[in-house]
């Protein structure tokens, strides 16, 4: 076979394929050009939704400014987000354990612009500070936390417990001048040992969940208390008698004698 011949096959065989892939492609183009035509009718009659504005696009609420004969002004809670303040001058004291106590506080704005106005030159530089005073009556003298900006409550150690403290949060100047703000009631922690209190409260039981004191005091003995005949009545088959197996004590047990 000559070189023009097995040319003359190529091209035939070339020309072949190009029209099968071309007859394929319009194959195609026929199935999937109805979709895509009915696809973009159909996003061309969509309504777009409505466009919501954006939160940071809203203009919050002007607040009045606080003036020294008004009190300060609170915003109110929306939904389930807290306030900030609650329009309170005050400062509550609790003791955590031995050790430890807990302050949170509120400050009117208005007290602290009026301290700050009484001040004058020494109100710069002025830091804010939880004065502790305590242990009352042992003499020492008061210890000042300093506290970070905008802070409204701390944790803060003691050293003597089952003693008697309070606590004042105010200014403190540079030349060490103190102006409370607002003072706390006393609070006392509980000692760091076993109480000495070995009263006991005796209380009876009676029908449906009444209860009654018992007036009788309890040496510290155990004292004696007969069996009930019926306490091994509801036993199972095969349980041994109260005879065979010795009663358990009971809380009942140390209960006095009427």
């Amino acid at each position: 076979m000559g070189s023009t011949n097995l040319a003359s096959i190529g091209a035939a065989a070339l020309e072949t394929l190009h029209s099968l892939v071309y007859a394929a492609a319009r194959r195609v183009d026929q199935h999937l050009r109805p979709l895509v035509d009915g696809l973009h009718r159909l996003l061309a009659s969509a309504t777009p939704p409505p466009r919501l504005p954006s939160p940071r696009a809203e203009s919050a609420p002007a607040l009045p400014v606080p003036s020294a004969a008004a009190p300060a002004p609170t915003v109110p809670a929306t939904g389930r987000e807290l306030p900030r303040a609650y329009g309170l001058h005050r400062v509550v004291l609790l003791a955590r354990d031995p050790w430890w106590l807990f302050a949170h506080w509120e400050i009117s704005p208005v007290e602290r612009i009026e301290a700050l106005r009484a001040l004058g030159a020494e109100g710069e530089g002025v830091r804010e500070v939880l004065r502790v005073h305590g242990p009352e009556g042992d003499g020492l003298p008061p210890r000042d936390i300093d506290l970070e900006p905008g802070a409204g409550r701390i944790h803060f150690r003691v050293d003597h417990p089952g003693r008697t403290y309070r606590v004042e949060v105010g200014l403190r100047t540079p030349s060490a001048r103190f102006v409370a703000l607002v003072s706390s009631s006393a609070v006392t922690t509980p000692p760091a040992a076993p109480s000495s209190d070995l009263g006991v409260r005796w209380v009876a039981v009676g029908e449906r969940h009444s209860r009654s004191d018992v007036p009788a005091t309890w040496s510290g003995r155990r004292l004696p208390v007969e069996s009930p005949a019926g306490d091994h009545d509801d036993a199972a088959p095969g349980t041994p008698s109260s005879a065979a197996v010795p009663r358990r004590p009971r809380a009942s047990d140390a209960l006095p004698l009427r």
